[in-house]
């Protein structure tokens, strides 16, 4: 198996990222089940960001019934979290050689106005009392969410059945007939924080909204415009290498107080 931590599993499933064995071997069964291997990820990014530093959680959308960039809508109601929910770790950037920063406490399908999907809650633990190592790998990543740069999450899932639009729902919707496909049922096998959105939807939408008043985070963030994911892969591994998260928790904390004291 690569280079992967123990805190993932201890086998490398039929996807190529570590679970343990016997969800690898029911994995495996399912995909020779399957016609298609379709399993991709897909990154949300929303503007609102609330946040709470006391909870150390966010509350995200990790999938919208909005059109993606490749012409699919995923329905929220076909989600299978049955996978995920063995060991609901929460990966930085589906990096399974670093550790994990958080763990997924719940995944609800819900309606918010108009706009359908999955939620989910999201927590940061605090440093284990006796921690040996300088850094705490969730103190850094919940310091990025506090500072508004790191707000998208980007999930991993198989596709199970899917549809193109018939033109009875065309003449229902009319936005579909710009869609190539819907996915009915889809399993949900990770999801990781990104702070490189592809998708037009983002995501974290957290739970206190005096602490992003507090900080000075805009409401309303910019849309990010679509970016190729081998490019992604290849900026973020640059950046996971270069990233010093002692240092980010430092920047953050210091932007925070000026922010507080009217220094900014």
């Amino acid at each position: 198996m690569p280079d992967f931590l123990n805190h993932y599993g201890d086998t490398e499933g039929p996807l190529g990222f570590p679970m343990n064995d016997k969800a690898a071997k029911e994995l495996d069964a399912l995909l020779r089940s399957l016609p298609d291997k379709d399993y991709r990820h897909v990154v949300i990014e929303k503007a609102t960001t609330e946040l709470s530093p006391g909870e150390r959680a966010d509350v995200s959308w990790i999938s919208t019934e909005s059109p993606d960039r490749q012409g699919e809508i995923v329905l929220a109601a076909g989600m299978d979290d049955t996978h995920f929910k063995n060991n609901p770790v929460v990966t930085l950037g589906h990096r399974y050689d670093l550790p994990p920063i958080g763990r997924s406490l719940w995944r609800r399908k819900v309606r918010d106005g108009q706009l359908r999907g999955v939620k989910a809650k999201t927590q940061y633990p605090a440093r284990p009392a006796g921690w040996p190592e300088e850094t705490w790998a969730p103190d850094a990543a919940f310091a990025l969410v506090q500072a508004g740069l790191m707000t998208g999450k980007s999930i991993g899932f198989l596709t199970l059945k899917t549809h193109m639009p018939s033109d009875h729902e065309i003449a229902q919707r009319p936005f579909l007939k710009d869609v190539r496909r819907i996915v009915d049922e889809w399993l949900l096998l990770e999801y990781s924080c990104t702070w490189l959105p592809v998708n037009q939807d983002a995501v974290v939408e957290a739970v206190s909204k005096g602490a992003a008043r507090i900080l000075g985070l805009p409401e309303r963030a910019a849309v990010v415009p679509f970016t190729p994911l081998e490019e992604i892969a290849r900026a973020l591994e640059r950046r996971l290498k270069a990233i010093d998260p002692a240092l980010l928790v430092q920047h953050a904390v210091e932007d925070g107080w000026a922010r507080i004291t009217g220094q900014v």
